[in-house]
């Protein structure tokens, strides 16, 4: 008798930049993730009303084209208090962990970032494969 299978955790990754969009997919497809992606805000509030009850995290940029990743953030929060969200940014990681310091299931990843950059983010805050 075989375990039966378990689903891998479900990523969201809002990016609007491709190049990094496609890297962070990668990194989590190859690692055994499924991800969706979204590249706006908007993109990503849709996604999150058709997966809500399957997401295992939000990776989110900070600086989105239809508004701030911290704004999405805060709106995500509002839909799934209890998502995991990793922030990623190029800015200064103190100036954003002060403003996410409160919160244990929030991590914060710094531009560019590297492939265990990403997975130790999620694991941070309870996310990895099994």
């Amino acid at each position: 008798m075989t375990a039966p299978e378990v689903a891998p955790p479900v990523v969201l990754v809002v990016e609007d930049e491709m190049l990094v969009r496609m890297f962070a997919v990668d990194v989590l497809t190859d690692a055994g993730f499924r991800v969706e992606e979204a590249c706006s805000a908007e993109e990503a509030l849709t996604k999150m009303g058709t997966l809500r009850c399957e997401l295992s995290a939000a990776l989110i940029d900070v600086g989105l084209p239809d508004r701030s990743g911290e704004d999405l953030a805060r709106e995500v929060r509002e839909i799934d208090a209890s998502l995991p969200i990793v922030i990623a940014s190029g800015r200064s990681e103190q100036e954003l962990a002060q403003r996410f310091e409160s919160n244990n299931q929030c991590a914060i990843l710094a531009k560019p970032y590297t492939e265990q950059m990403l997975l130790d983010a999620l694991a941070s805050i309870g996310v990895s494969i099994r």
